[in-house]
């Protein structure tokens, strides 16, 4: 199940975010599932899956650009990933 936020930033928020590209809501979106990531509150299946990214490589990078990476992703991680993503493949 998918739901709408919405909320109003100040002008001088969105002047320095439309400094980072034009689509604000996408610039959002991206910003907020990666820092999910970041604080360990999604897996990176989950949050591949939240920002349509086509593949790990391309969260990596996203994450990379933002400074988002996280340091603390181990086996047990990688492991959970793997059923997150079996599971949603229906295995």
């Amino acid at each position: 199940m998918a739901v709408r936020i919405s909320f109003n930033l100040p002008e001088n928020v969105v002047k320095k975010l439309q400094k980072q590209g034009e689509d604000l809501a996408r610039l959002s979106l991206e910003k907020v599932v990666c820092s999910l990531y970041h604080e360990g509150e999604l897996t990176h299946f989950e949050a591949m899956q939240a920002i349509g990214s086509p593949s790990r490589l391309a969260l990596d990078q996203l994450l990379a650009r933002l400074h988002l990476q996280r340091s603390d992703y181990s086996w047990d991680d990688f492991a959970e990933d793997g059923r997150v993503f079996d599971k949603s493949r229906g295995k």
